[in-house]
């Protein structure tokens, strides 16, 4: 993903989502990490025209969105789980074995 694809993201799903909700862009705080493409001039700018006030984020500061953590972890046992799912649903399967703690097959 580049500068261009997250304000395209942006324009679609967070304006889309805060239209929702009956919220202008001025009623929210919006965070975000500085991954380049966030930090990027383009969006930067996209988001100073659309009035939305972005929490800054100290530079090398730790990932604080807990998913990712998540995410990693879960990565990290199925890298290790036998037999490896072939499909969409046995991976589904399996990710919900991991995240109950039932790790055998």
């Amino acid at each position: 993903m580049d500068a261009k694809m997250y304000r395209h993201i942006l324009e679609d799903s967070l304006l889309g989502t805060l239209h929702d909700h009956r919220l202008g862009p001025s009623t929210i705080i919006f965070q975000h990490d500085n991954d380049p493409k966030h930090t990027a001039r383009l969006v930067q700018e996209w988001l100073e025209h659309q009035n939305l006030l972005v929490l800054p984020w100290p530079p090398s500061s730790p990932d604080l969105n807990i998913i990712e953590n998540v995410w990693a972890e879960i990565k990290k046992r199925l890298e290790t789980y036998r037999p490896r799912p072939r499909n969409t649903e046995e991976l589904w399967r399996v990710v919900q074995k991991l995240c109950e703690g039932k790790e055998g097959s």
